[in-house]
């Protein structure tokens, strides 16, 4: 897949953008199973203006983490312009605008899926962000704010704009992350674009994967919830599209392994204390599922010292001896 004359993708699988989950340390671990573009966390162009410390961190990668886009929010032009600014100083390879998070205390105040009610100005604003970018821009959306009427015209603005992609969510804002994927609309999307679509919403298996691409038509996936505590489901779903074939389960062995390389990591990039308070939540994705982990997972928020969250790992790795039946460590 295309995105730019020089971002030319060999797969069709992607990491999403996850507030508090793709950082650094996460995305290298995702690469490492077959996730060749990445996104950072969200980033608000408020905070970049002001230069804040958390900003920083969110911004940091390393030579082997690469395509790497950086997806921005704003609520004006001005902030726009201002982030984009401070983005120069930055080695990233595309920008990603959000126009898809649903969550209250973004869009109350103007930024994410909210701008879908306001699609002129969304339209302006990527404009702006394409004119003054030295980047390919991409667009992340929903189908809409509380329906999907509208969805064709708003894609259809934003190539217009001169946006390389566009990334759509195939729910409203209004529907959060319940209900089902509405794959006939990614579909009628899809058909009206000249850049690719890429699509996302519920890619938990390489079944669910190899739907969407049916059912839509899309170029590529983007996954987000699928992939938490499952960086496998890249290799998965590759094996799955490529021969028809699921590939085994991968084994608390195997988990603990990829669980102590992702807390090393961790650890070297947050520090000692800040690294295990990262890793806590990633331990229980890593767990769900598997018999007899119920009790780790209920002690893992009262762990503070990185030599306690190694014995919750060796722990997991001895007890937890087979996944239920009918499931795997990733679901969610």
């Amino acid at each position: 897949m295309r995105l730019s004359p020089k971002i030319v993708l060999s797969s069709n699988l992607i990491l999403a953008p996850m507030s508090g989950i793709t950082s650094l340390p996460y995305r290298r671990l995702m690469r490492k199973f077959g996730c060749e573009l990445a996104f950072t966390e969200m980033i608000n162009c408020r905070s970049l203006a002001y230069r804040s410390k958390s900003t920083a961190d969110m911004l940091a990668s390393s030579g082997d983490d690469r395509p790497l886009g950086v997806q921005v929010m704003a609520e004006d032009e001005n902030y726009l312009l201002k982030g984009l600014e401070r983005l120069s100083a930055y080695d990233f390879d595309l920008v990603d605008f959000n126009a898809a998070c649903p969550r209250k205390k973004v869009t109350s105040k103007g930024r994410g899926a909210s701008l879908l009610r306001e699609p002129k100005k969304l339209a302006a604003m990527l404009k702006v962000l394409v004119d003054n970018s030295r980047l390919p821009v991409t667009l992340k959306m929903r189908l809409g704010w509380d329906n999907s009427v509208k969805a064709c015209d708003i894609a259809l603005s934003a190539q217009d704009a001169g946006v390389s992609a566009v990334c759509l969510h195939g729910r409203t804002r209004r529907q959060c992350y319940s209900g089902q994927v509405d794959y006939a609309a990614i579909a009628a999307v899809k058909k009206v674009l000249k850049v690719p679509l890429i699509a996302s919403g519920d890619i938990f298996s390489p079944e669910l994967a190899k739907k969407m691409f049916d059912e839509t038509g899309c170029d590529a996936v983007m996954l987000a919830r699928g992939a938490l505590g499952n960086p496998w489901i890249f290799s998965q779903i590759k094996e799955y599209l490529k021969t028809g074939e699921i590939l085994t389960v991968p084994a608390p062995d195997d988990v603990a392994a990829v669980m102590r390389d992702h807390f090393a990591m961790s650890l070297d990039f947050y520090g000692s204390r800040a690294g295990v308070r990262q890793f806590r939540k990633f331990f229980i994705w890593y767990t769900k599922g598997f018999s007899h982990a119920r009790p780790l997972r209920m002690k893992v928020s009262m762990v503070n010292t990185a030599e306690d969250m190694l014995d919750m790992i060796e722990n997991f790795r001895a007890v937890c001896f087979k996944p239920r039946k009918g499931q795997g460590a990733w679901q969610n």
